[in-house]
């Protein structure tokens, strides 16, 4: 009976060919070859070969009795050494009979290097295509088997000191000196990746590494000489490169082992020394001889130059893009040079034309922008050292130039603003009336309305610095240039005038009587009031109602927008005031500023909240001035407060700083002032301190609103845990005051009102939590909360804290246990999205999913607790993250999903495999898509479970994947006799692939 745990090979397909199907039918490599896309291809072939054929390269052969062996004529290694030179290499003697000796060979060996041969002159031995394409130590294998076969004996590489170059009477001169020129090219071509091809050698081959190490060791100027000299001989001594008919494949049936040496090609000199001298060029480049590499370029494309056109090459395999790269890196390169080039060119030179160059790249926009910005920092620093002996005008051109470079940019690095008020001693304007008049008239439409703007900034910022005479120079410019249209032009006179309006004086702010003399139409007035509505500056706001005044409005200019809303303490000093120009400032400000907090714009919203604050501390305002100076100063330190939250993790504010003065707001509460702040800025004050764990000046005050109560115990909770020894409980305040807002309300109750607004407040509350240790508080007690009224030991939730809270309530059934549910469920949320990397609540959100019924989410929160725990899948899994609790809920998990084969393989994570699940899950049929059996073969590495497995597949009559499981089975990881380190590491190894795929599923 065939035995059905016995690994069975797999079919090949129809088309595959085996290497060994070539030494059988000498005619089927080139059938092979000339297909179009070949399987394997040639490359790949004479890997095969290579790896099928024993290494030669030995001082002996090793010949077991018997065996099939073929005599070819070759000589010993060293016998009659010389010293071997460049012209003595050129012209190779033969050998003498006498010194002749026999280097035995098997067929099989001899039809293999001719095989590998053979399809390396199908590739016409371009040593890129090998170089690219094959390991290093095969490189030197095929290079050792074509100096083999063209001396007609045994060589190893590298060539000793003393080679005799003399050739065997089954060699050919002709092939030798081929082969000896490719040995020399090899030889410099790797001297240029010499680190990156010993590092690519596995370690375990010592004899590989020494090999190679000792090739790559070998002195290179024999070779360089040896290719010159080539170069120089070419022209009275032919040069012949192999065909693909000089390799003959042995026949079965012929003994013959000869080969058609007069089919090799006659290529021209030229041809032979343009390649020679290219890579000449290449290894002077590498040893940093610039003048070789220089003169080498040149005579190689002088050569290339020379060869007729459409000529076929045999042995050239120059790409005309190297070679542009070989003449541009050698600087001698026909094609015009590029700007950038130019530009790295004017930087070696000590910046030679760099404002020439700058300003044909305004044109073209070539260089990058960073680089010129570079530029500029750098020629101002060596001028402020010294190293650079120019003035500072070329560094003002320069700037200018980046300036206007700028222009066209999608989104400005930096500004106009940084060159005026860096050169606003000099003459700045002319360069940049120069840069823009040179780029104007290579610009497109889009480009000219980015210059439009731009000279229009230019015009309002020196009109706004007073410089008049600046901003009309420029504004003649701009009607020069032609980009502007006469309604622009006109337009921009008015905005000149309006700009030159006389700054208002320190006593406006307390006139009472508002002069209104104006002939602006009602769409003027409107257009007013639109940019009153929407800008976000303090100066703008001050000049717009400055101008709004002298229009005769028929009510208050704080009136004008509905949407702003002024804080009542604040609302109501305003108004008290008389009507003047500080209540309308006043109002406009705190509206606008509230709103612009509203958006997030925080920066904008205390700045306007800045100028308000110094707007109420000038020396002639007194009485109610100094208490809404300190009401500003609250609100600011509210905006402040709202944006440090909202950034948290960027940490954007002084935190120290911002916590002294929450302590300095709430003090103004304990000491009992008349003037307190809002309630609103009470609580946030708290809140902060909280998040910055600073608890004792929030155990002294007073509980004064609902809003103030949750901060206060939940410092003095934390207070009172630094205090406990051992496992005490902690103080019930919170826990009581957690509890109590989730009472089960009447509907008659609820309908007004008073149940939703406890749990709101919490919600408020928790919103603003930022500190990890709270947020673990505040989930321990609903966590506590679910357990107790759950009341489900199968559906328990566990965390860091739990242990501080009471273990029975009071009347449960007076409690809301969905309400619970669903505030933890909202805050494991919230805190996960600032702490995403909290494994203690990831698994704990997964275990609230589970017991809700939320089969799928609870899979994702504990993958991604796994994932997380061996930062993803990079580190081993330990217990510590996946204990059995959690593995038995996620195989919950899976076979609620239907996912029968995932629960099946997360069994494995146990610490005992319990076997009785498994064969449970196994037994059922998978209703899911994503949970085929075979595709999970891969992560099991418990060969009872595969046994199963097969005996599985056999009973189901499912042959292919029996015979699937059985080939993982056979794999040597899943040995029975591998030590425990091995076993170790094959489990990780597939617990790893296995959180992957779960991965890949879930959380993608």
């Amino acid at each position: 009976m065939e035995d059905p745990l016995k690994p069975k090979p797999v079919p090949l397909a129809a088309e595959t060919v085996l290497w060994f199907e070539f030494l059988l039918d000498p005619h089927k490599i080139t059938q092979h070859l000339q297909c179009k896309n070949p399987e394997p291809s040639a490359v790949e072939l004479i890997m095969q070969f290579i790896s099928m054929t024993p290494d030669t390269a030995m001082a002996s052969t090793v010949v077991t009795p018997g065996s099939d062996l073929q005599n070819i004529t070759g000589a010993s290694v060293g016998a009659n050494a010389t010293t071997p030179a460049a012209s003595a290499a050129l012209s190779v003697p033969p050998m003498t009979r006498q010194a002749e000796i026999g280097l035995q060979l098997t067929r099989k060996q001899l039809a293999l290097k001719i095989l590998e041969l053979k399809v390396a002159t199908w590739l016409r031995w371009d040593l890129d295509v090998l170089e690219k394409s094959l390991p290093v130590v095969m490189q030197l294998g095929l290079l050792r088997d074509l100096c083999t076969i063209s001396y007609g004996r045994a060589v190893s590489i590298p060539f000793a000191s003393d080679f005799d170059f003399r050739i065997s009477a089954t060699g050919n001169e002709r092939a030798a000196r081929f082969a000896l020129t490719i040995y020399h090219r090899t030889l410099l071509r790797l001297q240029l990746i010499k680190d990156s091809a010993l590092k690519a050698v596995r370690p375990l081959m010592f004899q590989t590494v020494d090999q190679l190490q000792q090739f790559l060791e070998t002195p290179t100027q024999p070779s360089i000489e040896y290719l010159e000299q080539l170069c120089l001989s070419a022209g009275s001594k032919a040069f012949h490169v192999f065909h693909y008919d000089s390799f003959v494949t042995l026949q079965c049936d012929n003994l013959s082992t000869a080969q058609n040496y007069d089919m090799m090609h006659l290529i021209t000199p030229q041809e032979l020394r343009a390649q020679l001298q290219f890579e000449l060029a290449h290894y002077y480049l590498h040893t940093k001889q610039y003048l070789l590499a220089r003169e080498s370029a040149a005579a190689c494309n002088s050569n290339l130059q020379s060869l007729p056109a459409g000529a076929t090459l045999y042995f050239c395999h120059i790409r005309s893009a190297e070679l542009e790269g070989l003449l541009q890196a050698c600087g001698i390169s026909a094609q015009q040079k590029t700007l950038l080039e130019r530009f790295h060119q004017s930087l070696l030179n000590n910046y030679a034309d760099i404002v020439s160059i700058l300003r044909l790249d305004n044109r073209a926009r070539e260089i990058p922008l960073v680089s010129r910005r570079n530029v500029e920092l750098d020629i101002e620093g060596a001028i402020s050292t010294g190293l650079l002996k120019e003035t500072r005008q070329l560094l003002l051109q320069v700037a200018a130039l980046n300036v206007v470079r700028t222009v066209f940019e999608c989104g400005n690095i930096f500004g106009s603003v940084e060159y005026f008020e860096k050169y606003r001693d000099l003459d700045c304007m002319p360069p940049i009336v120069e840069a823009m008049q040179d780029a104007v008239t290579h610009c497109s439409q889009r480009e000219q309305a980015a210059l439009k703007h731009f000279i229009i900034d230019c015009v309002l910022y020196q009109q706004q610095q007073q410089q008049q005479e600046q901003s009309r120079q420029l504004l003649l410019t701009a009607k020069e240039m032609g980009i502007f249209s006469k309604e622009e032009l006109v337009d921009l006179d008015e905005q000149l005038v309006q700009a030159s309006l006389p700054v208002l004086s320190s006593s406006l702010a307390t006139l009472s009587d508002w002069i209104c003399h104006s002939k602006l139409t009602r769409v003027d007035v409107a257009a007013l009031e639109r940019q009153l509505i929407t800008c976000t500056n303090a100066n703008s706001v001050r000049i717009l109602l400055v101008k709004l005044c002298g229009t005769a409005p028929g009510k208050p200019l704080w009136a004008i927008n509905p949407s702003w809303d002024v804080p009542q303490p604040l609302k109501a000093l305003i108004m008290a005031m008389q009507v003047s120009f500080l209540q309308d400032f006043s109002y406009v400000l705190l509206g606008k500023a509230r709103e612009l907090a509203t958006r997030g714009n925080y920066i904008d919203a205390v700045s306007m909240l800045s100028v308000l604050k110094s707007e109420t501390q000038r020396q002639e305002l007194v009485g109610s001035a100094q208490i809404m100076c300190k009401l500003i100063t609250w609100e600011i330190l509210h905006i402040q407060i709202t944006q440090c939250l909202e950034e948290w993790h960027q940490k954007p504010l002084d935190l120290p700083a911002l916590g002294v003065r929450c302590k300095q707001c709430l003090g103004a509460l304990q000491a009992g002032d008349s003037m307190i702040p809002r309630m609103d800025i009470l609580e946030s004050c708290a809140i902060m301190l909280l998040n910055l764990t600073d608890f004792p000046p929030l155990l002294y005050l007073d509980k004064r609103s609902q809003l103030m109560e949750l901060p206060l115990v939940f410092a003095a909770t934390f207070t009172e845990m630094e205090k406990m020894k051992g496992p005490k409980k902690a103080c019930r305040d919170a826990w009581e005051l957690m509890l109590s807002m989730f009472l089960n309300v009447p509907k008659r109750a609820n309908a007004a009102g008073a149940g939703s607004g406890a749990s709101s407040s919490l919600q408020t509350f928790l919103q603003r939590v930022r500190h990890q240790s709270v947020f673990g508080l505040a989930i321990s007690m609903l966590g506590k909360m679910h357990n107790i009224l759950k009341d489900d030991p199968n559906h328990d939730l566990s965390c860091e804290y739990m242990q501080l809270w009471p273990t029975s309530i009071t009347n449960p059934n007076s409690y809301s246990l969905r309400s619970v549910s669903e505030t933890l469920q909202w805050l494991l949320s919230e805190a996960l999205s600032h702490y995403p990397q909290t494994i203690s609540w990831l698994k704990m959100k997964g275990d609230l999913e589970l017991a809700i019924g939320n089969n799928e989410s609870a899979m994702r929160c504990y993958v991604n607790a796994l994932v997380t725990g061996t930062d993803y899948c990079t580190m081993p899994l330990q217990r510590n993250v996946a204990d059995d609790y959690v593995i038995r809920k996620m195989i919950r998990c899976a076979a609620n999903l239907g996912c029968h084969m995932q629960a099946t393989v997360l069994c494995q994570f146990l610490e005992e495999i319990d076997y009785g699940i498994v064969f449970k899950n196994l037994s059922e049929k998978s209703s899911n898509f994503t949970d085929a059996m075979d595709a999970y073969y891969s992560c099991i590495w418990d060969t009872t479970l595969l046994e199963f497995i097969v005996n599985l597949h056999a009973k189901r009559g499912e042959h292919s994947r029996k015979l699937e499981a059985i080939s993982m089975m056979g794999t040597l990881e899943l040995n029975a006799n591998n030590n425990e380190e091995i076993k170790r590491e094959s489990a990780m190894v597939r617990k790893s692939r296995f959180l992957r795929a779960l991965a890949k599923q879930y959380l993608l």
